[in-house]
């Protein structure tokens, strides 16, 4: 099969024995394209992304470096809420326990979450849509399916930032000294919520898979072409990605969070 180049946003190299040419790997970065490596259980362990490609790179660069302390709160308040309102979205869809304690932390979200709203929602959260869950249990295959889909996002968002001139190892709340992409784990957690409800879909009537199937990282794969609500408007994951990053760079040059624009699920 036959696909044009410019039509690819993410490869996926599941096999070692899969071999690159340096072209090859030019002409990904050249076309923005996002390459992970697998590690022998098939689970993306590495990525290569493009960077330096946005024709305002230093526009871009120079106003993050001007970012004051009320604006990152104001955006990771932001951030938060609307990643506790897709969570609240997933509950709701599927008729699980909790929607109305997650609505009411919703509510309490303040600037910076001063008080960790983030956590308390994940906990209200992952009891409601999993029985016996611990989310960073790695013999759970519901952590692999999760990881693998969180890791597809996390290149799109990693390769829609960079090109748009971020610089990714300064984050509005994340700050790992050795994590360059600080800022693309901010900016991924309203994202989150969209791999967790093919993972639901996933394990709902299979709970006994021991391992994660082609058909299941299919599915994941296909993250990135699910709808979402964005601006108002029915959009696609990867199309909301790139247009958070594009209303991200208006919200740093005017200092205004209330220009930055993230998705939303979409309910029936």
């Amino acid at each position: 099969m036959n696909v044009p180049i410019e039509d690819i946003a993410v490869i996926v190299l599941e096999l070692n024995q899969i071999n690159l040419t340096s072209a090859l790997i030019s002409e990904c970065s050249k076309n923005n394209i996002v390459i992970f490596s697998c590690d022998s259980s098939h689970i993306p362990c590495g990525i290569y992304t493009p960077f330096n490609q946005h024709s305002r790179f230093t526009q871009t660069a120079n106003s993050q470096i001007k970012w004051d302390a009320v604006f990152k709160n104001r955006i990771w308040q932001k951030i938060v809420k609307q990643k506790i309102c897709n969570q609240a979205k997933i509950i709701k869809k599927y008729s699980f326990a909790n929607y109305s304690g997650l609505k009411g932390t919703y509510d309490r979200v303040q600037s910076g979450d001063k008080t960790n709203c983030e956590a308390f929602a994940a906990k209200i959260y992952w009891e409601g849509i999993f029985e016996n869950f611990q989310r960073n249990k790695d013999s759970d295959i519901r952590n692999s399916a999760l990881n693998y889909g969180y890791t597809i996002v996390r290149g799109a968002v990693a390769r829609s930032l960079a090109s748009s001139g971020f610089i990714t190892c300064f984050g509005i709340h994340h700050s790992n000294d050795l994590n360059a992409f600080n800022l693309v784990d901010d900016i991924i957690e309203p994202f989150r919520p969209f791999v967790d409800d093919i993972v639901i879909d996933i394990f709902k009537n299979s709970k006994t898979n021991k391992e994660l199937l082609k058909e299941h990282k299919q599915q994941l794969l296909s993250v990135l072409s699910i709808d979402c609500i964005f601006n108002d408007k029915n959009s696609n994951i990867l199309t909301a990605v790139n247009q958070t990053s594009e209303s991200f760079i208006i919200a740093s040059k005017e200092l205004n969070p209330d220009k930055l624009l993230l998705p939303e699920f979409k309910t029936v």
